[in-house]
């Protein structure tokens, strides 16, 4: 069976040596005491269903366990996995091959002359998140728009009411742009301004000109970060990955497992949100509705939900 790794557990050279090591332990004792040759690691790159699918096939000799990294950031393991590149572009493919003997590697690259027009559709998550082109998303300007609690979705702790609209102007003109191309290009614009709560500039629950940020929080003031699309996702609907210092969805502090104390800066290069809900046109409207959720601990989650302009 094929599994995809998420990027975040990528193999490592630590990885591939503690792997390694197994294959060592599992050498018998007495006159067998050689680990063996070291792999040759070898591997097909086979057509897919067309010009943006491959198949690649493990063909090291002997007994071996394949690892798989793209250029273009993806990772697998197994002996056979399926490849899919959106975007026209070079790519390398490469294949980390672990023996008893050691660890080798081979890469082949491939070219993808044009993007993918079947790639941007709405009914898959790119194309809902990104469109075709671009596609900007807001803090939805009703109550809930973000809420935190025990469980996904959960706002015991504390939900933003109808009047959090006007009281935190300047979080919901915060624009949250993604664009459909190969470099995934996240752009994040407050137009200027930000609410200081107990953690951001002065704390005082006002809205403030980006100049009264701190020092180490200059890095959430707009900029241009890049984004990913992952499988998985507590619902089945994907994760949504911002990279980059200061990257960040619906409120600065957030992130995968904590939030950041009280006036500090951001320390994580990326946030990880689970995608809860995609709703296309909800009752006929002019707009999509997507709900995303980041677990800050063992049991809490921030809900973030976000219309698209």
């Amino acid at each position: 069976m094929l599994h995809k790794i998420q990027l975040k557990q990528i193999l490592t050279t630590a990885m591939i040596i503690a792997v390694v090591a197994v294959f060592t332990n599992c050498t018998k004792r007495g006159d067998n005491l050689k680990l063996g040759a070291i792999p040759e690691a070898s591997f097909d790159l086979l057509p897919g269903a067309d010009a943006h699918r491959f198949v690649v096939v493990n063909k090291t000799p002997g007994t071996s366990l394949p690892y798989w990294r793209t250029s273009n950031g993806e990772s697998y393991s197994g002996d056979t996995a399926r490849l899919y590149f959106i975007f026209k572009g070079t790519y390398e493919i490469k294949l980390y091959s672990v023996t008893q003997g050691g660890l080798d590697s081979a890469s082949k690259t491939i070219t993808i002359a044009e993007n993918d027009p079947t790639a941007c559709n709405r009914a898959n998550a790119i194309g809902f998140i990104a469109s075709c082109d671009k596609k900007t998303w807001k803090l939805n300007p009703a109550a809930g728009a973000y809420k935190v609690g025990p469980g996904v979705g959960n706002g015991v702790w504390w939900t933003s009411d109808a009047a959090a609209v006007t009281a935190r102007a300047c979080e919901f003109n915060d624009e949250y742009t993604f664009s459909f191309n190969a470099e995934r290009t996240f752009q994040y614009d407050n137009k200027g301004d930000f609410f200081a709560d107990n953690n951001l500039g002065p704390g005082d629950g006002g809205c403030h000109p980006n100049s009264e940020f701190k020092p180490s929080q200059m890095p959430w003031v707009s900029g241009t970060f890049s984004y990913d699309v992952l499988g998985g996702g507590v619902r089945g609907l994907g994760q949504l990955r911002v990279n980059g210092l200061g990257a960040h969805i619906g409120l600065q502090k957030v992130y995968n497992m904590g939030e950041v104390p009280v006036g500090d800066g951001p320390t994580v290069t990326s946030v990880t949100y689970d995608i809860l809900e995609m709703q296309r046109n909800p009752g006929g409207a002019a707009y999509d509705i997507m709900v995303l959720g980041v677990q800050i601990s063992a049991e809490g989650w921030w809900t973030f939900t976000l219309r698209s302009y």
